[in-house]
């Protein structure tokens, strides 16, 4: 019902506009003249369909709150013209760097079949990736998930690389598993999956400004030492670089975790698993623990139902929301209450969309 209002609410702004020319308390400007839009982005005030970010807002069925409230704050003043103009932050310019575009079928999940509980099918969630850990006597194991997001980059938790002990150190990035335990191809009764593929580590790059204790900015890059090539049983997620999707609130929604329960001390299922959970707002979420009192917009929180959580997903792994067919990353498992799947106490996760430029800016 809120998402019908606001979308309503939306469209009475922008009907508004187009058809009584009123002037909103923002940008005085002309056609194709310098302006800055309500984020401090420098742009120019062109015709609404011609500037993508803002046409994408008005045609989200589902727009937020605060979509609308930047969508009418986009507005340029001082013409005189019926059609509304908008200001359109400027694209980036050819020399910059911009974040390599996943495939077009980036976030699709190829099995059909209805499976009963919460072991996923051969290819679900092709994205989930487990780091692997060696110790000093050569002896290797998982301790945390990660996420594919091109072909040669995996997004993981920042504590996933700091706070091991016992002398584990990260060795590669297993992708394309199910069960952790098959020394073989795994199969199902339809068919068999290729055989997991694991890839060395070139380099890690950790948030400059990740805190250990209050686990902010808990994300991490992995650079894979080759390419890996994407197929039915490895595929990346989406990330969310539309800015109609960096900007959505994902409150109340349902959100997916999907992974093998991996912690730093423990691993909960042979088998990959997936466990739908709600997203609940950082008010409530902040309620809940002493230690979530401090969380802030560059973190999400879901779940908090008995026997539900990221216990059936991996620290460092990926929560994710589909939007218009295709799954997105919106969070990266960070941390929970002590006991996984406490009744009212939600987990904590990274919110991919406040890091997208700190993304973009580490990828060669």
């Amino acid at each position: 019902m809120l998402f019908k209002t606001v979308r309503f609410a939306t469209l009475v702004l922008a009907v508004t506009f187009v058809i009584l020319g009123l002037i909103p308390y923002g940008l005085s400007q002309a056609l194709n003249k310098p302006c800055t839009n309500p984020r401090g982005e420098p742009g120019l005030c062109v015709f609404l369909r011609e500037c993508r970010p803002l046409l994408d807002i008005f045609n989200t069925p589902d727009v937020s709150a605060r979509e609308s409230k930047f969508f009418y704050a986009s507005r340029c003043s001082g013409n005189s013209s019926r059609k509304p103009l908008v200001c359109c932050a400027a694209a980036p310019s050819a020399t910059s760097k911009e974040l390599p575009r996943p495939p077009a079928d980036c976030g699709l999940d190829s099995p059909d079949r209805i499976v009963g509980g919460t072991e996923t099918t051969l290819g679900e969630f092709s994205w989930a990736a487990l780091l692997v850990y060696k110790d000093r006597n050569g002896k290797e194991d998982y301790k945390c998930g990660a996420t594919l997001i091109n072909s040669r980059y995996v997004v993981t938790a920042a504590h996933c690389i700091t706070m091991l002990s016992g002398g584990w150190t990260l060795n590669g990035v297993r992708l394309g598993e199910h069960n952790v335990t098959n020394k073989d191809q795994d199969c199902d009764e339809y068919s068999c999956a290729d055989v997991p593929v694991e890839v060395g580590v070139e380099k890690v790059i950790l948030h400059e400004e990740y805190n250990q204790h209050k686990r902010n900015n808990d994300i991490a890059l992995i650079r894979l030492n080759r390419d890996v090539g994407f197929s039915t049983y490895i595929n990346p997620i989406c990330l969310p670089l539309e800015d109609s999707v960096r900007q959505m609130d994902h409150t109340a929604v349902k959100a997916t975790a999907a992974g093998w329960g991996i912690t730093e001390s423990d691993r909960a299922s042979e088998v990959k698993l997936k466990v739908t959970l709600d997203v609940v707002d950082l008010q409530t979420c902040r309620k809940t623990n002493i230690k979530f009192n401090k969380l802030g917009n560059t973190q999400l929180c879901a779940g908090g139902k008995e026997g539900e959580d990221t216990c059936r997903g991996d620290s460092g792994g990926p929560l994710m929301r589909q939007i218009q067919g295709n799954y997105h990353l919106i969070g990266v498992v960070s941390m929970g209450p002590i006991k996984c799947g406490t009744e009212n106490v939600p987990g904590v996760y990274t919110n991919v969309a406040t890091f997208i430029d700190w993304i973009q800016s580490k990828l060669e």
